[in-house]
């Protein structure tokens, strides 16, 4: 999320004890968003004129290996990276990080698992879905409902991937 870095890690009392911390300390707490609304103001912002883009590449730069509750940086590279911000839409973006600073406790987990680029389509333009993949059995938590919800409502492509069995012999 290298979006919202500079009110994630804002310089707010009692969010940082040592510089060690792999996140503030009020990450979980209730006004942990409104301490920093000037700070995500200011990061959605980025979104409305395309800064964004250049912010989450610098942010990739010169933060890629330090701890952060919101990123897998084993996860991640350039190119991917790249090819996320060429294929995602901003409109998408900030519905998912305002759903997800609406409480960022509750909302950091049910995103679906995986991501799909298409980014040669017939409409010309990249684009993308999310995909949760459910195994035989399983069924939506509510927090990926949540999210699912969302994605419909702002028009980001969400699907889920329902596995099965093809064969008895490799089921339970």
């Amino acid at each position: 999320m290298g979006w919202g870095w500079p009110a994630i890690f804002a310089p707010l009392p009692g969010a940082f004890f040592h510089p060690f911390h792999n996140g503030p300390a009020d990450l979980n707490r209730a006004d942990f968003v409104a301490r920093r609304g000037e700070w995500f103001e200011a990061c959605l912002a980025q979104l409305d004129d395309g800064r964004y883009r250049k912010t989450i590449l610098e942010t990739w730069q010169c933060k890629r290996g330090l701890a952060s509750p919101f990123v897998h940086w084993e996860a991640l590279n350039e190119p991917l990276l790249l090819q996320a911000l060429a294929c995602i839409p901003a409109a998408h973006l900030r519905a998912c990080f305002e759903r997800l600073l609406l409480d960022p406790r509750a909302n950091r987990a049910g995103l679906p698992d995986l991501i799909q680029f298409l980014p040669e389509t017939d409409v010309g333009s990249p684009t993308y879905r999310l995909i949760e993949v459910k195994g035989p059995g399983a069924r939506l938590q509510d927090n990926q409902r949540r999210w699912l919800t969302c994605s419909r409502a702002h028009g980001i492509p969400a699907v889920v991937c329902h596995v099965t069995w093809q064969d008895e012999a490799f089921g339970p």
